[in-house]
């Protein structure tokens, strides 16, 4: 036969349940006050947590179907094979990528704090101190001095240097870089490092923004630059032979007149002059046009925002860590409460 609990019953256990619980209150406290105090403890040791954030869009110019670039092609230069062929490189995500690369990210960190002076920290070295690896390689007695700045004696300690470099790449990458875009259709990027040093973090955020763009603007202009370098040299060559053969002419002019030989000689002069004149016009053309189009296929990295001192501690308050503490504490000492009230109606 089942037994029937009544819904009065039910009250009334809940409701000695309650005053046993509140009964109970100075022990709750006891319980609240102790993890109260292990959030202050924990809020003590918890490390600073600046945030450096910068956000910036590249402005792509493309003139190979504009005027400019009619102009080019009129002259046989075809501007999509100087410039296309690395378009797809930063297209899509692949510019987060890059960001994050050990290659841009190493020659960060190997950037000095000051960088009038060669012989002042680099940024690895900061980072490294504030982070506490500076401490845990001092243990190890072929580390103690090791630092960033000073540059390797062999080929030992070189591969000690790229080693070490590596682990501060992937802990940063890991835990203190956020390269993400805004918006997953717009063209916005925004770059997040948080560190424990504002120095770091603020430097460390223009750096990466300056070294992305140069290496940027690098490839898509570097074909278009070794073309205007060519035919630098070549109208350079033009130029010495034209007034080479100029001087030749008035030296012929003022030579006896008389002699036939001289005015073959003068004849031919003049028509090489004439082609060479020609030569060197067309170059010239060709060298404007390229210098045209280089400066409309230039890409422009606009800068949006850039981090500023004082930056934001993202270390929450002690506040939050005390009252977090008490309220667990307080839910704590409830359960307890509810365990010890029911083991008394055993």
């Amino acid at each position: 036969m089942s037994e029937k609990i009544l819904l009065s019953d039910l009250m009334s256990l809940v409701g000695k349940a309650i005053k046993y619980i509140f009964s109970q209150y100075i022990l709750i406290l006891k319980i609240a006050i102790v993890t109260g105090c292990l959030g202050l403890g924990y809020a003590y040791f918890e490390k600073d947590k600046f945030k450096a954030e910068a956000t910036f869009i590249v402005e792509e110019k493309s003139g190979s179907k504009s005027g400019l670039g009619a102009l080019a092609s009129s002259v046989g230069f075809d501007l999509g094979s100087l410039t296309g062929g690395s378009a797809g490189l930063f297209e899509g995500d692949n510019i987060l990528d890059i960001m994050q690369s050990r290659l841009i990210v190493e020659k960060v960190l190997l950037s000095h704090l000051d960088t009038t002076n060669p012989g002042s920290p680099t940024l690895a070295d900061v980072y490294a101190a504030s982070h506490g690896l500076s401490k845990k390689w001092a243990k190890d007695p072929q580390l103690a001095k090791f630092n960033f700045y000073t540059t390797p004696k062999n080929e030992v300690e070189k591969l000690k240097k790229d080693s070490i470099l590596f682990e501060v790449y992937q802990k940063i990458v890991k835990n203190d870089l956020v390269v993400t875009r805004q918006n997953k259709k717009g063209s916005i990027i925004n770059i997040q490092v948080i560190s424990r040093d504002q120095i770091f973090s603020k430097l460390f955020t223009e750096r990466l923004l300056k070294e992305t763009g140069d290496l940027y603007i690098d490839i898509k202009t570097s074909n278009m630059n070794n073309n205007i370098a060519r035919l630098q040299i070549k109208a350079d060559s033009l130029h010495d032979k034209l007034y080479s053969k100029s001087y030749q002419a008035v030296a012929l002019v003022n030579a006896n007149s008389g002699m036939k030989s001289n005015v073959v000689n003068e004849d031919l002069s003049q028509k090489d002059k004439t082609v060479v004149f020609t030569l060197y016009g067309e170059v010239l053309k060709n060298l404007e046009g390229l210098k045209l189009s280089q400066i409309s296929q230039t890409p422009v990295i606009q800068v949006l925002d850039m981090p500023k001192y004082p930056l934001v501690n993202q270390k929450p308050s002690w506040i939050i860590f005390l009252l977090g503490g008490l309220l667990v504490g307080v839910l704590i000492g409830v359960l307890f409460a509810i365990y010890l009230y029911t083991e008394t109606l055993q």
